[in-house]
């Protein structure tokens, strides 16, 4: 799902944006948690900011360089890190809901006593978050409207969902059953099937990428071992001399840093990638 959010959540939607402010993001964080705490600032913009000034420093021992990849770490997890680590979680709250709701929905309208609005409100009281909202909104669209009403309450929150496939269609079926006055109990499971099929995948893909995530670590602290082995090996002294305050342990740097920050930005952009949510038709 891709969502861009407002200064609060209810202007969050299903739009992309690239560049987001402490308030947009502050809202991703309130949808389904917490504000954002120091702690965030931390994790998503300082260890980027450490780390990218710690491995030059430990390469050319250069306060200055060191201090200009420190910016550049924090600008990167400042406009890249912490807007993707907060909206990823937002996604995967919002993707939880939905499934959440589909399932609840779906076990409710086997027995046929009971309406669609009377599921919604049962479900509503069950759901959390903003999805709570969106359906508490849905709710009051719905009370005592016409057929054209009823669609159009159930187009508003289709359109900020669009993206999940599976959920929109759950949601035409719904609306189907509220103008027929009977809900397709088969074609519902159908579906519900699939969303939890869907769900599935996005939990095995992202256990796969923190299996990654980990190996990613563990690397960087090879590379950091390594170098320091390097160093010492040597001697101090003679690296600083012969390697470190030399053009060609500049240029051998400049190379390391370049592959190296190329290679952490393809893997940023895959550990974001939660493309197995979205389907398409």
């Amino acid at each position: 799902m891709r969502v861009v959010s407002g200064k609060n959540v209810k202007s969050l939607n299903t739009k992309k944006k690239k560049i987001l402010n402490v308030d947009e993001l502050n809202a991703y964080k309130v949808a389904y948690g917490q504000p954002l705490k120091p702690r965030d600032y931390v994790t998503y913009i300082g260890v980027p900011c450490i780390g990218f000034a710690g491995i030059s420093f430990i390469l050319l021992y250069n306060v200055w360089l060191s201090l200009i990849m420190g910016v550049i770490g924090f600008f990167y997890g400042a406009k890249f890190y912490l807007p993707k680590s907060i909206a990823k979680v937002y996604e995967q709250e919002a993707f939880a809901q939905r499934n959440k709701f589909i399932n609840n929905m779906t076990q409710i309208l086997t027995d046929e006593s009971k309406t669609v609005t009377r599921a919604l409100a049962t479900v509503n009281r069950r759901s959390q978050g903003e999805f709570q909202q969106d359906l508490s909104r849905l709710q009051a669209r719905l009370l005592g409207a016409d057929n054209q009403q009823i669609k159009e309450g159930i187009k508003v929150l289709t359109d900020k969902y669009e993206d999940d496939v599976i959920f929109v269609q759950y949601m035409e079926q719904i609306e189907t059953a509220m103008l027929e006055g009977r809900a397709n109990i088969d074609t519902l499971q159908d579906i519900k099937t699939y969303h939890n099929d869907m769900k599935k995948k996005q939990v095995s893909y992202e256990k796969q990428k923190q299996g990654h995530l980990g190996d990613m670590k563990m690397l960087m602290g090879i590379v950091v071992i390594f170098i320091l082995a390097i160093t010492f090996s040597f001697g101090f002294d003679t690296y600083i001399n012969a390697f470190a305050k030399q053009p060609v342990g500049w240029i051998a740097c400049g190379v390391y840093m370049t592959l190296l920050g190329s290679f952490f930005k393809s893997f940023s952009t895959y550990l974001f990638d939660d493309s197995v949510m979205e389907v398409s038709v």
